[in-house]
């Protein structure tokens, strides 16, 4: 245990603080979340180094973003203790976990069941009081969500998308805030979308490159 322990406050230091993330409350939750909990079991003894990882297999393969790149996007949503979180398609639920553990109330959206499951376990134990959502099959960008928990603070998009995510912005609360990777005109990067009033307004927080999620790509346009 003093081996993770020691290797998660490495990836704080030599990972994610070196990626402008200051805000004390992400760099705690980093530190105290188990990552090795929420990655494949033979990925465990690598779960805090800078290689990429993935969890399923198949159609259910999906990379995780790395620490650094994760603790930049939730250090963008300025979060406080008590607000309400949505976290989309994030797998094991690793993301979620840091959310929590930051004070927010977390809800996992999640489509497949073996990450579903995974994240059940994972949350347990690591003393995440997380709710897990199963998201309909075929989930897009732009396809609407209605969730018990009404509307969040907080969603983030715990991958890339190349669509524009109105999908969800309908589940945003006043001044609410949605973080996800976008790739437009062959560009990629993390994006902030705010809600004020009826207005949603974006900016540009940091280029990136990352996986385009399922449901999340541009379908070719047919052209006679």
């Amino acid at each position: 245990m003093d081996e993770m322990r020691n290797a998660r406050r490495v990836m704080v230091d030599n990972q994610i603080r070196t990626f402008d993330v200051t805000d004390p409350a992400v760099l705690l939750a980093f530190e105290t979340v188990p990552r090795d909990l929420f990655v494949a079991p033979a990925d465990r003894r690598i779960a805090y180094s800078d290689r990429p990882l993935q969890v399923g297999t198949g159609p259910a393969d999906r990379p995780l973003l790395p620490p650094l790149i994760l603790a930049r996007m939730l250090q963008a949503f300025e979060a406080r203790p008590g607000e309400t979180a949505l976290d989309v398609l994030g797998g094991t639920g690793y993301a979620a976990a840091l959310m929590a553990a930051m004070g927010l109330e977390v809800t996992l959206l999640e489509a497949e069941t073996g990450h579903l499951e995974m994240a059940g376990k994972a949350f347990a134990a690591a003393g995440a009081a997380v709710t897990r959502a199963p998201a309909m099959p075929g989930l897009t960008a732009t396809s609407g969500v209605a969730l018990p928990a009404g509307r969040f603070d907080c969603i983030l998009v715990s991958g890339a998308t190349e669509i524009e995510p109105t999908g969800f912005f309908p589940l945003l609360a006043e001044g609410g805030r949605l973080v996800v990777i976008l790739r437009e005109n062959g560009a990629s990067r993390a994006m902030l979308y705010v809600k004020s009033g009826e207005t949603i307004g974006r900016r540009r927080i940091f280029d990136v490159q990352a996986a385009i999620l399922p449901g999340f790509d541009r379908k070719p346009a047919f052209e006679f």
